[in-house]
């Protein structure tokens, strides 16, 4: 079998899919390089004590990151291919990645690639970074191939990988809860559990502009239209949506239930829900959410948004109303709202599932890296 390195600062724990179908692989050997301990403070995969995974402890020095040992490593190892994660300030891997292909071995880097169709210096960088560091890129999402294709990019040197969380937990998780279940929850959480319900998850900060989300459920009760909220998560903005909700006089729509890392129990209190809303830059917030058959709803400014944000179909499954446009956001909540009801509930769910069970999953991820060596 060939032996492929994937070469991370360090694994997060959401990566879990990805890593297991990699480590199951019948067509190739992946050993795992990076710190036990993870990477900007995002809580690491745990290996245990497996022996595909090796720990090199990264380091800083000013503005440039360091895996102790790894480049020792990258000389006396022999592989047969590498897949890096490789932000051109993460010194010890690209010198990696340079041992590496001069030994004649072929290097991938999963990224985000560029983000922006700005043809400006930064991304112009980037573009020379990528083209004659790696033999090739993984990229998240459709947008980061097209602009760097616009900048001159070979498009056969790109994959699209997109993104995945841990599907065969979820799989198993989603369709188990019952009606009666559901209304429990919502009973629970608001005085009127009949109001339709959004969800929000995630760090609760001035990035994700949760106030426009706030704006937007005042002007539906202008509207004399009831929606409750579900924020799930915690953050320093907590303080200020609290007082722009007194503000409204909408205490009563809105729940702050905090933190929550149970994978169970975020399905149970996102399928409560009838849509999730993320009014800035939405990632695998909207992976999470149309994997257990909630439609999303996000921004549609391309340079300002994450990959995933290419998972939401207008009028399938979800929307996307103009950024910053607080009467757009408004308008795009009842849209949802209103072809969800069109729908059965069966086919609501089925139309977010689609997506997900065709390219965000680990078993599209596993089959298409495999190919590559």
């Amino acid at each position: 079998m060939n032996k492929i390195l994937v070469i991370y600062p360090g694994f997060p724990h959401y990566r879990v899919g990805i890593i297991e179908a990699l480590t199951n692989s019948p067509n190739n050997h992946y050993v795992f390089l990076g710190d036990k301990k993870g990477w900007n403070n995002i809580k690491p995969y745990d290996f245990k004590d497996s022996a595909d995974f090796k720990d090199f402890p990264a380091y800083k020095i000013g503005p440039f990151y360091f895996n102790r040992g790894l480049i020792r490593y990258a000389f006396s190892q022999k592989s047969n291919g590498a897949i890096v994660h490789a932000p051109p300030h993460w010194i010890s891997i690209i010198v990696a990645t340079l041992i590496l292909r001069i030994k004649g071995v072929k290097v991938f880097n999963w990224t985000h690639g560029i983000l922006t169709n700005h043809k400006n210096l930064k991304n112009r960088f980037y573009f020379i970074f990528f083209k004659y560091f790696f033999d090739g890129l993984l990229l998240y999402g459709n947008l980061a191939k097209q602009n760097l294709i616009n900048l001159g990019f070979n498009k056969e040197k790109i994959k699209v990988i997109y993104n995945s969380l841990d599907y065969n937990k979820q799989i198993k998780l989603r369709g188990t809860l019952t009606e009666e279940e559901r209304q429990s929850i919502r009973s629970h959480l608001f005085d009127n559990p009949n109001n339709n319900q959004l969800v929000f998850i995630g760090r609760l900060t001035t990035q994700k502009k949760l106030n426009l989300l706030i704006k937007a459920i005042k002007l539906l009760k202008d509207e004399n239209i009831l929606v409750n909220l579900l924020l799930i998560g915690d953050g320093d903005e907590k303080e200020r949506l609290q007082a722009q909700i007194d503000k409204y006089k909408i205490a009563d729509q809105i729940c702050f239930y905090g933190a929550s890392y149970d994978e169970t129990q975020n399905y149970k209190l996102i399928s409560s829900s009838d849509c999730c809303v993320a009014t800035g830059e939405i990632g695998l917030t909207a992976m999470h959410s149309l994997m257990f058959g909630v439609p999303v709803i996000s921004h549609s400014d391309m340079n300002k948004q994450m990959p995933e944000f290419e998972a939401i179909l207008p009028n399938i499954n979800g929307d996307l109303f103009e950024y910053d446009n607080t009467v757009d956001l408004k308008e795009k909540i009842k849209n949802v709202l209103n072809f969800s009801k069109d729908k059965s509930d069966l086919q609501v769910k089925e139309d977010c599932y689609k997506i997900m069970d065709e390219y965000y999953n680990p078993d599209f991820q596993s089959k298409l890296i495999d190919s590559l060596f």
